[in-house]
């Protein structure tokens, strides 16, 4: 289903922290195509949670033994996943539609955190990571990045959801999130390779496969998906990175694809 936006919306003439829910909703229609969207969505999905398996922590907690739920019900999880970020989207982490959808998710992070628990840091790095992922994403197939109005409604959006969630001391600034995100992914105390990373991974990647592409094209998941993280993440998550003309390819594709 479509974010419904006033297309008269503007993001001229807007206050970054009081219209940050506005501003986030445009900057994500903006990135929809018109024509497969829920396969952008799925692709935004997988892209973000290879990242967050190369948590030492966050793959534990996601992998649950081999039997977490991106395992048994990939789809659902998917669903599940882009269904309560499109929530916070469309109606903003402080609606009364945004904060049920936040609570629900903190609740299930307090009942498996008795088995998996998640430090401050692992939940500031998955902050850092879905307040920058998009601009990330956009500059690294060559396309135009956020504004700088986008950038601090992104901040103020991601900073709300993880207050809520009960994260501590988060970045104030766009810098700043970028900064922590470099700092974790590259302690390797804390993001790394582990079997439960890569066991991750290739459930994605699979969900991927299976869910939008064609039985004959299920094989081209992988270069698709992997083209498009940095080495760091590949090596956390047990990956190899496709030839580099497959990967320049894949990052024109998706760069023309934008619309």
């Amino acid at each position: 289903m479509r974010i419904l936006i006033n297309a008269s919306e503007t993001l001229r003439l807007v206050d970054p922290v009081a219209d940050s829910a506005r501003i986030v909703r445009l900057s994500t229609e903006r990135l929809l195509p018109r024509y497969g969207e829920a396969t952008a969505l799925n692709l935004v999905y997988c892209l973000g949670f290879l990242r967050v398996s190369g948590q030492l922590e966050g793959a534990r907690a996601v992998d649950r033994h081999g039997a977490g739920k991106i395992h048994r019900q990939g789809d659902r999880r998917a669903e599940d996943t882009v269904g309560y970020f499109l929530t916070w989207i469309q109606h903003g982490p402080a609606s009364e539609e945004g904060a049920a959808s936040l609570e629900r998710v903190r609740r299930m992070h307090d009942h498996y955190a008795r088995e998996y628990s998640i430090s401050n840091e692992t939940m500031l790095h998955t902050i850092a990571l879905f307040t920058v992922q998009h601009e990330q994403l956009l500059r690294l197939v060559g396309a135009a990045g956020f504004s700088q109005i986008e950038k601090e409604a992104q901040v103020t959006h991601w900073r709300a959801i993880g207050e809520r969630l009960g994260a501590r001391d988060m970045p104030a600034t766009w810098e700043g999130m970028e900064r922590f995100l470099e700092w974790y992914e590259g302690s390797p105390a804390w993001f790394g390779p582990s079997p439960e990373a890569h066991r991750c991974a290739e459930a994605l990647i699979e969900q991927f496969a299976n869910r939008r592409l064609p039985a004959g094209l299920r094989w081209a998941a992988r270069p698709l998906l992997l083209s498009l993280l940095g080495d760091q993440v590949l090596h956390a998550v047990g990956e190899e990175k496709p030839a580099r003309p497959i990967v320049r390819l894949v990052r024109r594709l998706v760069r023309a694809g934008l619309p």
